[in-house]
């Protein structure tokens, strides 16, 4: 009885180190627009082909109108669902893409409605929403750690300054164990 026990224990421990990672974090950074920034996101695989994700994105830009430069930055939450579009043997290179939505918080020239006493901003500080679709390039290089190159257009409904928002950038993903 004590060996069959421990068999059961032994091949449990084993499928649970053997299954696919479910979890995921990942920070990256790069071209924003015109500007910089960054995105954290955490991942949640549905299956081996699909998962969710919600991610928080940070531009820092300047929209150019005529010859003034007005400072804006953008901060969002979304979440988007994403697809394997391709992959390689036992998942070591991994292509997907996803959409999903976001709202967030876009704030021009650090909520000031003036440039200076004669210039004023044609546009304000406020809460934006919209949509945004991506595709990723995951190549493991650990047991827990990748390096994913990506991609997004974000489309912000309401902004006054950045409608369309391209972000490019690479960045580290942590997996997690179940």
């Amino acid at each position: 009885m004590r060996i069959l026990l421990w068999v059961v224990v032994f091949l449990g421990v084993n499928s649970i180190a053997a299954q696919a990672f479910s979890n995921s974090f990942m920070v990256n950074g790069g071209l924003f627009g015109d500007g910089f920034g960054g995105e954290i996101t955490f991942n949640t695989n549905l299956n081996e082909e699909s998962f969710t994700q919600i991610g928080l994105d940070v531009s820092v830009s300047n929209y150019i109108s005529k010859k003034t430069s007005i400072p804006y930055s953008s901060y969002t939450l979304s979440y988007s669902y994403f697809t394997t579009l391709y992959s390689s043997a036992r998942r070591y290179k991994v292509l997907s893409i996803g959409g999903g939505l976001l709202a967030g918080y876009e704030l021009v020239n650090g909520g000031q409605n003036e440039l200076s006493n004669i210039v004023f901003i044609n546009g304000e500080s406020k809460l934006i929403y919209g949509a945004v679709v991506g595709a990723e390039i995951d190549v493991i290089i650990s047991n827990r750690l990748s390096v994913v190159a990506k991609t997004s257009q974000f489309y912000h409904v309401n902004s006054d300054f950045g409608k369309f928002t391209n972000f490019s950038g690479l960045g580290l993903r942590y997996y997690f164990f179940r």
